[in-house]
């Protein structure tokens, strides 16, 4: 190639390498998660790429500390605070730089050679060459438009997980929170039943019961006593669980939680229609049908091409010893005699029909989830609000009316302790049925993969933290 022809072959080839290049920065891509996620949730992610930002993000998180922590509060705290999640980003810039790479043509591929004569006339044989795939720019625009298909994907799959780690931090939260309430009501059956242990020990050294019935109470407070390090243990276990899910170390770990559960809303949001709702906003259901398009595209592409595997185009120009310069095009062309591409073809359309019936069993699987969140939700409520109308009130009356009969000297203590008792017993069942109701509601709404909207009236709890029963050592 002569001084001449070589800004001639650049002046065509440079403007076609940089048509359409993309930027590997995935700013933009992170914005598009960002907003799908905060329409979802209602909650901001963050992406810190280099050290210093850590430092901002404890700064961020440090004020929820200082106040009770909430079930969205927690999850504010893992959006930003939870390295697994920040890991799964980058899976973004890796999708973000296979799109840049997709946009940009292969390297221009210069070669020479020279050739010295062992006589005269001593000229040396001079040859240059520079040539091209040019198949790599004829696909560029389809392989641009496959790569931008699994950015996509990728951005979906992400947001998924991201809806997840939202739907497990508030499970855990509400599970830890209905689980400290717990402790809290055992701890009051302790009380009752070393009462009651204490009043069959002077009953005992009176005369008044035989040894049989002393041991029975001695037994009971013994086992309310086993239940409560049991329920501890548990608060502390489910403690660290959502430690790790909010990425908390150090000092961060002393955060407080208030040990009540939320009272349910007055009305549930609208439930018709979730099945369809949740086929079109499903982030697993969107990335599983980017991944059949993006292996759709891949598989023309491929068709398109099997028989030109590479073409290469270039220019060759070479002076021989007697000083004359001979220059002209070259072409390298791939014969498919061997290789025609159908093994490839195969694969790929292989992979299509495997993406296409995962995408119909998630969405079968999809259907269904969403008719058992929901019908899990509806029950836990009804039995929530059966408990807490029915069974709490009679309990408080039974408690009521056996004091009234103790007062009068017609009811034991052993009658008011164990009716005090049995009244924490339905109180700890209509804890549990609360609990069951909000995670059975974190579950629909990732079931549908988005928010259901919830009444902010929402009437006041059906009994209070702290029993107003009479006080049974009344």
């Amino acid at each position: 190639m002569t001084l001449k022809t070589l800004p001639v072959f650049l002046a065509v080839a440079l403007p076609l390498a940089f048509t359409g290049c993309t930027s590997t920065n995935p700013k933009a891509a992170f914005s598009d998660l960002n907003k799908t996620v905060s329409a979802r949730t209602g909650q901001s992610v963050q992406w810190p790429r280099n050290d210093s930002s850590s430092g901002e993000i404890a700064k961020a998180i440090e004020p929820l500390f200082k106040t009770n922590l909430t079930a969205q509060t927690a999850v504010m705290i893992a959006f930003l605070n939870n390295r697994t999640l920040q890991a799964e980003f980058e899976e973004i810039g890796i999708s973000q730089a296979d799109l840049a790479q997709a946009s940009r043509l292969q390297n221009i591929e210069l070669a020479g050679s020279w050739r010295f004569p062992n006589r005269p006339p001593s000229i040396t044989d001079a040859e240059y060459s520079a040539a091209g795939n040019f198949l790599d720019l004829l696909t560029l625009p389809a392989r641009k438009r496959v790569a931008a298909k699994n950015l996509e994907q990728t951005k979906l799959e992400v947001a998924d997980k991201v809806l997840q780690l939202a739907a497990d931090v508030q499970m855990a939260f509400y599970t830890l929170q209905a689980q400290l309430e717990l402790t809290n009501r055992l701890a009051t059956i302790v009380e009752v039943n070393d009462a009651a242990a204490d009043f069959a020990q002077r009953q005992s050294d009176a005369g008044n019961i035989p040894d049989l019935e002393l041991h029975h109470h001695q037994a009971s407070a013994a086992e309310s006593h086993l239940d409560l390090m049991r329920a501890q243990a548990q608060a502390r276990a489910q403690r660290e669980r959502l430690n790790r899910m909010l990425g908390l170390s150090g000092e961060q770990i002393h955060w407080r939680i208030a040990d009540e559960l939320p009272p349910m809303p007055e009305n549930e949001a609208s439930l018709e229609n979730l099945e369809s709702l949740a086929i079109n906003q499903r982030l697993d259901l969107a990335a599983s049908r980017s991944q059949a398009e993006a292996i759709a595209a891949a598989l023309r592409l491929k068709k398109h091409t099997r028989f030109i595997p590479g073409v290469a185009v270039g220019v060759d120009s070479e002076q021989t010893p007697d000083g004359q310069r001979v220059t002209g095009p070259t072409l390298d062309l791939e014969l498919p005699l061997f290789d025609q591409g159908q093994p490839a073809v195969a694969r790929l359309a292989a992979k299509y029909r495997q993406a296409r019936d995962n995408y119909q069993a998630l969405e079968v699987n999809a259907r269904s989830e969403v008719r058992q969140a929901q019908d899990a939700l509806l029950a836990a409520r009804q039995a929530a609000e059966f408990s807490g109308q029915h069974l709490l009130p009679l309990e408080g009356k039974i408690l009521h009316e056996t004091l009234l009969q103790y007062d009068a000297m017609q009811k034991s203590s052993y009658d008011l302790l164990l009716a005090k008792q049995r009244e924490q017993t339905v109180v700890q069942d209509y804890i549990a049925s609360l609990r069951d109701y909000w995670i059975a509601r974190v579950e629909l709404e990732r079931a549908v993969g988005g928010r259901l909207t919830i009444e902010t009236n929402a009437p006041a709890p059906v009994f209070q933290s702290k029993s107003t029963s009479p006080n049974p050592q009344h």
